[in-house]
């Protein structure tokens, strides 16, 4: 039997602002499907039946359980029948994602082996051998470590300190380049056994977060902690280049678990109810379509649009003679006539008003993307560069009383702002 799943939705996603302004951010969504959906579903599809949110907070639990609600479209897309209710953490404001389980352990009265996951991430995992390992080794807890190649950093992770049977001695947070104990990060992918019920409790109120109390109790006392390592996908998505990857990523088809419907040509995707508009267009070559390209349903496209290794998303607007090429653009956006648009997320319900210019062409950006915010109206001819994100101007105190980002400016219903380099 495959473990019940317990996601840890609590955190305030500041680092995604704007797109987390009026939303958490698993429901940020790739190519028309949130975060935590497309996680849920690689879980799901392999076996899993029960899931429960640890969320906190009235618009992270609002938010969600609005979108999920008991679970029963969800597992009726997948065609399961055979599942119980989705569950929601109860009004308890805990104190992270270690006091999180342990409250749902015990309200829900959880006794079998528990999955843990990380509600912003997107994993290939082979569930059943994961299990396996689990049960084979016995541990309190088993990670699963994903090894990192040579020309990526690990220096923004935990690296594990292991020995030759994959057993965890402990996690160095943000290792110096050069000083990483391994190349095998934590993936935030924990599956627990039925003992750490009693070693919550018998941490009380020092159980805070996972990875930084949790674990190195487990590890300093003698617990078995064991790795086990994937070999496919893996990408937490804490950033809106890390958000942009993953949907790139998609596309391209390295998520093997993420399926796309609809299929035009390969690697096109297009729902029937937008081809049925622009099938002539796309014809005549009056529309083109280059590399990977997915568009949601009930679109309007116009004449004169390319798009290339790009998502549009469903009831979106795209006026004629636009260029969209390495971006995303969320359900309901309006983009109007002669803009051009490269390596930018646009969020839902935004209007790019004519003959606008967003992102650049990466030669001074560092691999930054521009990213303009929900419900935003942005002015004709605007220039809007690498790094710069938009949001609705009442959200402007929200957004600088965080210390993480910086003005850049204000017109009369935006700010522009970027994010601080440390």
């Amino acid at each position: 039997m495959f473990p019940q799943v317990l996601a840890t939705v609590g955190g305030s996603g500041t680092r995604l602002y704007p797109l987390t302004l009026d939303q958490p951010k698993p429901l940020v969504e790739i190519c028309d499907t949130a975060i935590i959906a497309n996680l849920f579903r690689v879980l799901a599809s392999q076996g899993c039946r029960r899931f429960v949110l640890g969320s906190k907070g009235a618009s992270n639990t609002l938010n969600l359980s609005n979108y999920f609600k008991a679970g029963e479209g969800f597992f009726k897309r997948l065609g399961i029948n055979d599942h119980q209710d989705f569950s929601y953490q109860p009004l308890y404001n805990d104190t992270g994602s270690a006091d999180s389980m342990r409250y749902c352990i015990n309200y829900f009265d959880i006794k079998d082996d528990l999955l843990v996951v990380s509600g912003d991430n997107l994993i290939d995992i082979d569930l059943r051998d994961f299990v396996e390992f689990h049960h084979k080794h016995k541990p309190v807890l088993t990670v699963a470590l994903k090894e990192l190649g040579p020309d990526e950093n690990v220096s923004q992770y935990g690296v594990a300190r292991l020995d030759d049977e994959m057993r965890i001695k402990g996690f160095v947070e943000k290792p110096k380049i050069g000083s990483e104990p391994s190349r095998m990060i934590n993936t935030a992918f924990y599956l627990f056994s039925p003992e750490i019920r009693d070693v919550l409790q018998r941490m009380g109120d020092r159980a805070r977060d996972i990875g930084g109390d949790l674990i190195p109790y487990l590890t300093e006392n003698g617990y078995p902690v064991y790795g086990y390592p994937i070999s496919g996908y893996w990408i937490d998505i804490g950033t809106p280049e890390r958000l942009h990857q993953a949907a790139m990523d998609c596309l391209s088809g390295r998520v093997r678990h993420f399926d796309r419907k609809y299929h035009y040509r390969p690697n096109q995707w297009i729902h029937p109810s937008t081809l049925g508009k622009i099938e002539r267009y796309l014809d005549s070559g009056d529309i083109e379509l280059v590399g990977n390209v997915s568009i949601g349903r009930n679109c309007h496209i116009e004449k004169g649009v390319v798009i290339e290794n790009s998502h549009i998303g469903h009831t979106s607007l795209i006026e004629r003679d636009v260029e969209i090429r390495e971006s995303m653009i969320m359900s309901f956006a309006n983009i109007q006539h002669m803009t051009s648009i490269y390596r930018t997320i646009v969020g839902r319900h935004t209007t790019i008003e004519e003959h606008s210019v967003l992102g650049g062409d990466g030669a001074d950006s560092a691999g930054r993307v521009a990213v303009v915010g929900e419900n935003v109206t942005l002015p004709a001819e605007s220039v809007v560069a690498s790094g710069t994100r938009v949001a609705p101007l009442k959200y402007s105190h929200s957004i600088l009383a965080t210390g993480r980002f910086m003005e850049l400016g204000i017109d009369e219903r935006n700010i522009y702002f970027t994010e601080k380099i440390h």
